[in-house]
């Protein structure tokens, strides 16, 4: 809020606002040789869309005041809430009270909610399509106590807008997870994996026709991308939340090395270079297509451990390259031409021929026409080796 001209609007012309104690209450208005009373409530009403009333962050600091905003906001359910709105560079939080999480910890929440925003837009260069937004801020907003997001399932605990700006939270979510981890400065996963719906832009070129490979492919990213944007911009995250992130990036070493007696239940038809009578126990067809996941967790965490692998692998050039990459390829309908799209975008984003890590060393299907296009782009294929050293402990 500006002060002086919240005197200026009190008192007229020549008033000022001036500092007479060390702490919030310690301003006051100057004019004619009068210190003057303030109305910062009015302030901030009148200086800011929205404004409701005004609120300090630390007592003992004189410059700690600011303007709380309100709106009304209409969620996925048509339903309208009153929420207080908190700002930041590209998101706005709304929240159905100040208190659940105290300013100090709604500001971490946001910056965090910012830095994560700008690394999904660094990373696609692109950004989601304005529908459910605060001043062309994406609108992250967590629902009184009771209310359902506008999701499939009641008990989805938060909901984004695919390619469209726009995410809900349940207050059961916010109160328990979000904020509870926030007055221990580390930040909830939840939010930045809704932010890998707002940046979904890809069902064209990756999902197919196919139910269970395109809920491989999009929600897959969404996991991705969750780790990796809190990774890049180095949120501290719980220690449960970094258990995930390893086995997720072991679980591509499982996949690879699995194996059973060839011709038994579960095998497939690829026999091991060292021994032909063990088959490999998984595979593309039997994994991603199928949507049966291994180790306790499912084929959109073998997807991001995939895209992890190549990160390792490549280095951050990678992830800031291979969404680009999709992006440029035409849309499909079967999963097969989807698989060869991921692995022409993989490739050019690696710039180097993947055919036999994606074929041999990880059992994708792999058309005669890619691997003749990678060829010609980029010469023979890359060894598979530095692909299958294991994760380590």
């Amino acid at each position: 809020m500006d002060l002086n001209a919240h005197c200026v609007q009190r008192y007229g012309s020549g008033a000022f606002a001036t500092l007479t104690a060390n702490n919030a209450y310690g301003w006051s208005c100057y004019k004619n040789g009068q210190y003057l009373g303030m109305d910062l409530n009015q302030a901030c009403q009148t200086q800011h869309t929205n404004g409701f009333q005004a609120a300090y962050r630390n007592f003992n600091d004189a410059y700690s005041w600011y303007c709380q905003l309100r709106a009304n906001y209409t969620s996925q359910k048509g339903q309208v809430h009153s929420l207080f709105v908190w700002k930041g560079q590209y998101v706005a939080l709304r929240t159905p009270d100040t208190t659940t999480c105290d300013v100090n910890r709604i500001a971490m929440l946001v910056d965090g909610f910012d830095r994560g925003y700008q690394f999904y837009s660094d990373v696609t260069g692109r950004t989601p399509s304005l529908f459910r937004h605060y001043q062309n801020l994406d609108s992250m907003a967590v629902l009184p106590s009771g209310y359902v997001t506008g999701c499939a399932s009641a008990s989805d605990p938060a909901c984004g807008e695919i390619a469209q700006t726009g995410i809900e939270f349940k207050y059961d979510l916010y109160n328990a997870n979000i904020c509870t981890e926030a007055a221990m400065s580390l930040h909830n996963q939840v939010g930045f994996y809704e932010l890998g719906r707002n940046f979904w832009f890809y069902s064209g070129q990756l999902s197919s026709t196919n139910s269970n490979y395109a809920h491989a492919m999009t929600t897959g990213y969404a996991v991705l991308m969750r780790f990796l944007s809190m990774e890049y911009t180095g949120l501290a995250v719980s220690s449960n939340h970094a258990t995930l992130h390893t086995n997720v990036k072991k679980l591509v070493d499982t996949y690879a090395s699995a194996t059973v007696a060839c011709g038994t239940a579960g095998a497939t038809s690829t026999p091991t270079p060292s021994n032909s009578s063990l088959c490999y126990k998984h595979d593309w067809t039997n994994t991603l297509l199928a949507n049966q996941g291994l180790n306790s967790l499912g084929t959109t965490d073998l997807f991001a451990s995939f895209v992890m692998r190549l990160k390792r692998v490549h280095n951050w050039a990678f992830v800031f390259q291979l969404w680009r990459k999709v992006g440029a390829l035409s849309s499909v309908t079967s999963p097969y031409s989807s698989a060869d799209n991921f692995v022409l975008a993989a490739s050019r984003a690696a710039n180097v021929n993947l055919s036999d890590v994606f074929a041999d060393a990880w059992r994708w299907p792999l058309s005669s026409s890619v691997r003749i296009t990678l060829q010609n782009e980029f010469g023979n294929p890359v060894s598979t080796a530095p692909y299958l050293v294991p994760e380590p402990p």
